[in-house]
């Protein structure tokens, strides 16, 4: 079974990575940025947390909330510049 997803999600990607070249995404797409991405904006979109943990696969919202907490780096950096251009 783990054999069989290790195959599956290598050649997702795979096709990841010819998406992001064809596209000159200045990054590397992978399976993981992608749900990492997915969580981001579902969350910032306002989607239940309990819908995110589902879409997730994790198995508690604990879980997700730990992931979540890591991921919005963004919404800090922001509000940082809006800080510091107000000084």
């Amino acid at each position: 079974m783990y054999a069989s997803y290790r195959r599956t999600a290598s050649r997702i990607n795979a096709r990841l990575h010819t998406i992001a070249g064809r596209m000159h995404l200045p990054l590397h797409l992978t399976m993981y940025v992608a749900r990492h991405s997915w969580a981001s904006v579902a969350y910032r979109k306002g989607v239940a947390m309990s819908v995110i943990s589902e879409g997730m696969g994790h198995s508690s919202e604990a879980t997700t909330r730990i992931y979540l907490a890591s991921l919005d780096t963004a919404t800090i950096d922001r509000a940082n510049s809006l800080i510091i251009r107000s000084l």
